[in-house]
């Protein structure tokens, strides 16, 4: 049977971070955090290592199923608080700024929501 070895670049989130390095499309990359967790990201082949997403986090998922051997209701639930509260937090964060043109006599609204900014006509009031 034929056998194949795969490396992996790996570095510390300082290595990589000082590094400023871009793994080509479709490169894999290790970060090891300064608590130990290895986290793998994927190369776009433009942007640098640590601005790109993580694919996978394996601390993360040991977690996950450590949680779900020893109770898995228990863990569901204290997921969903967990994310009722980011939800909470996410809602305290949104930001909203209404505008009136003072030759049009128009109104807009202008805000970020979960990350995206946007700008609308304001056609009717909306009470909250």
């Amino acid at each position: 049977m034929a056998t194949a070895t795969i490396t992996i670049k790996k570095g510390t989130t300082a290595e990589w971070t000082e590094s400023k390095r871009v793994l080509d499309d479709g490169e894999l990359g290790l970060e090891i955090t300064s608590k130990g967790h290895r986290i793998i990201r994927v190369g776009n082949g433009a942007t640098e290592f640590m601005d790109l997403p993580v694919s996978f986090d394996i601390e993360e998922v040991r977690e996950i199923k450590t949680g779900m051997d020893e109770d898995s209701e228990k863990y569901y639930n204290e997921l969903v608080e967990k994310g009722t509260e980011l939800l909470a937090e996410m809602k305290a964060l949104a930001t909203t700024v209404e505008l009136r043109d003072d030759t049009t006599d128009i109104k807009y609204r202008m805000g970020i929501s979960n990350g995206t900014l946007y700008f609308e006509e304001i056609t009717e009031e909306v009470s909250e």
